[in-house]
């Protein structure tokens, strides 16, 4: 048992006043031999008897109420030993420290771990047990309580024992924040908390700038000095498709490569694998500077399709995983806003011409064309992709069925043109085009003999448009626009394309986990000589399938995230131990999802950050002058008070049931004295 105020216990001394009181107010009787009563001899005696055992059990109850007092205002505490450090012991501590170890993959260099594990032992050893209190949070890319603080160290020196750093990144301010948590919760002489760590910059520039330490916790900061020197050359970022279409045209694989030292580096070797194929290219790379790598290849199998980059020959951790999946032929619906008796629109003829050119060609779509009147909720049920070419409104039902292939991540392309009316437009597809209509606008001078409005900024960097970015690969500025929408009301939107005169030309919307993206000029030759341009066919490919790949799963992560897996499912590590389904990655590499047989349903690459190759560090009076504040007495103990109501003690309500034990000898010592005879 522990209390709140123990200093209340001293009045237990006065349980012994009843005592007292009775021993010097109690009857002396003498015997005296008289006559007369000597038939009430043995009466006078079982009354004398009763009296005295009365007196007793008055006496007991009194000292025993006083006790009972004094506890109460003792506010005692029940609960298992290391509950009562957080009660009593923590009050008293002369200091509570807070251990913060640095667990994430830059501290994996030669000679970090052990040094480590020097620094946080020195710090717990300088404590004395029973006197001080200490705790261990550890940390990388999240932070964890590893030994709560307590006064008997026995669980922080396992802690300090096992220190093993892993693959993770660094969250720095996060560990701060949870060590400042569980050092407020003792009121002891001196808190402080001691960080070990190699302070990598990376882990320190994304902090908070608002989170502070709060007052009087002092920060001890011992940097840790690896004997080894790291590799001066490391691949800090990868980029790759993460799906794709069958497709014979090759694709982008890009790695950074990021040279470190102070001298030039001349053949960095880096070395491509999937499948079986394997490339190795050479970089050249000035001092403290960042290249690039780009291999090419043709993703022509379906599923998952896996690979890695790395320095040299050897694979490691500074390696870059990639799993590209690689999905079938992609179901397109196409709704045509003609009417039910008219024939297919041009713009329609056009966009199916586009998806399926010949017999030569192997196209990754297959297509629907159906009327506006005709669509119902059911033909969109196995779509990836809805195009509605020169679609005013549609049913309600329909609509839905839109939206519900927006947020299974599905993707709608909106092609408006001359057969629609704006108000009815914005009204039906308010909550999933990526603007609204305004007006029709006609091309610059197109009236008169002019050029007509081109497409002028193009923003490359996306998967759409970056094929157009290469030489010999088409010019998307030959295109000629003799009418197009302007558009309104696309602050939510990404506008990927503008026409010449700074009015937006294509824009994007995510919708749940689907795109909706929208041509403000439908792919008509009454609108434009685009479908007639080498480009179209291109731009139709590339959106499409940008559109589809949207209803993949993700298949790349970083070490320190939780990897998604549904019902049944298992997923195994690169080493081949199955990893629990909330616990996050913890090694780089390739991990396999199995169903309920064992078969693996697919494959997920996961990634160190690469910012943990970068030695850069910070200086600790840095974060100590950023993290600390001066004590304020007023203001800590506000907060601990607010600390301690908001995380109350279970048993803090027991001095109110010693309160009422109390209470209740006194009621029953007032019934019992009361029938008690004095003389």
């Amino acid at each position: 048992m522990s209390f709140l105020s123990p200093y209340f216990l001293v009045a237990l001394a006065g349980a012994a006043a009843p005592i007292l009181i009775h021993l010097l107010t109690r009857d002396r009787i003498r015997k005296v031999a008289f006559s007369t009563l000597r038939f009430f001899v043995r009466t006078s005696g079982r009354v004398l008897r009763r009296k005295r055992i009365q007196e007793m059990i008055l006496m007991a109850m009194r000292a025993m109420a006083c006790a009972l007092l004094a506890v109460a205002f003792a506010r005692p505490l029940l609960g298992r030993p290391e509950e009562k450090d957080k009660g009593l012991g923590l009050m008293q501590a002369r200091t509570a420290r807070v251990i913060v170890a640095d667990l994430s993959a830059s501290m994996r260099r030669d000679g970090a771990p052990d040094a480590l594990r020097a620094a946080a032992r020195e710090a717990l050893d300088s404590l004395d047990e029973g006197v001080d209190a200490a705790a261990v949070v550890t940390f990388s890319t999240g932070a964890e309580l590893a030994a709560p603080l307590g006064k008997t160290f026995a669980q922080a020196r396992d802690a300090v024992k096992t220190l093993a750093p892993g693959r993770g990144g660094t969250n720095l301010v996060e560990a701060l924040r949870l060590a400042d948590a569980e050092v407020r919760k003792a009121d002891a002489t001196s808190r402080e908390i001691v960080l070990v760590s190699d302070l990598q910059e990376a882990g320190w520039k994304d902090r908070d700038g608002e989170f502070r330490l709060s007052p009087g916790v002092k920060l001890l900061v011992k940097p840790v000095v690896p004997s080894g020197a790291q590799s001066a050359v490391a691949i800090i970022a990868g980029n790759a498709p993460v799906t794709s279409v069958i497709d014979r045209e090759p694709q982008a694989v890009r790695v950074q490569v990021a040279n470190y030292s102070a001298e030039p580096r001349e053949d960095v070797e880096v070395t491509f694998r999937a499948g079986q194929k394997t490339e190795t290219r050479k970089l050249a790379l000035r001092p403290a500077s960042v290249g690039s790598v780009t291999f090419r290849h043709v993703f022509d199998t379906p599923g998952d399709v896996w690979g890695s980059v790395q320095l040299g020959g050897a694979s490691g951790d500074g390696a870059f995983h990639f799993n590209t999946r690689v999905i079938p032929r992609i179901k397109v619906l196409l709704i045509d806003g003609v009417r039910a008796s008219e024939r297919m629109s041009d713009a329609a003829f056009y966009l199916q011409t586009a998806m399926s050119p010949g017999e030569d060609v192997a196209s990754p779509f297959e297509c629907r064309v159906i009327g506006a009147a005709q669509a119902s909720p059911g033909d969109l049920s196995d779509a990836r992709v809805v195009i509605l070419c020169n679609v005013s409104e549609l049913p309600p039902p329909v609509v839905l069925a839109l939206g519900d292939l927006l947020a299974r991540g599905g993707g709608v392309w909106f092609l408006p043109g001359g057969r629609v009316d704006a108000q009815a437009f914005n009204r039906t597809f308010a909550e999933l085009a990526p603007c609204k209509l305004r007006r029709v606008l006609a091309g610059r001078a197109m009236a008169t003999g002019g050029v007509g409005a081109v497409l002028a900024r193009i923003d490359f960097q996306h998967p759409i448009f970056e094929v157009f970015s290469h030489p010999r690969h088409g010019d998307l500025s030959l295109a000629k626009f003799a009418r197009y929408w302007e558009v309104t009301d696309s602050q939510l939107s990404q506008v990927l394309v503008k026409f010449d005169d700074n009015r937006p030309a294509v824009l994007s919307r995510q919708v749940g986990q689907g795109i909706s993206m929208l041509l403000a000029a439908c792919p008509d030759k009454a609108w434009s000589d685009f479908p007639l341009q080498t480009t179209f066919l291109p731009y139709v490919w590339q959106t499409l399938e940008f559109l589809a790949a949207r209803t993949e799963q993700r298949t790349s992560f970083t070490v320190g995230d939780v990897l998604p897996a549904g019902a049944g499912e298992r997923i195994v590590d690169p080493q081949g131990k199955e990893v629990p389904l909330d616990q996050p990655a913890r090694l780089p590499g390739f991990y396999a999802v199995r169903d309920a047989d064992g078969k693996d349903v697919r494959r997920y690459a996961v990634n160190c950050d690469g910012r943990e190759s970068d030695p850069t560090a910070v200086a600790p009076d840095e974060i100590v002058a950023a993290l600390e504040q001066p004590a304020d007495k007023d203001a800590d103990q506000s907060a601990r008070t607010a600390d301690a109501k908001a995380t109350p003690r279970e048993d803090q309500g027991l001095w109110w049931y010693v309160l009422a034990a109390c209470l209740t000898l006194l009621v029953g010592e007032l019934l019992l004295g009361n029938k008690t005879t004095r003389h």
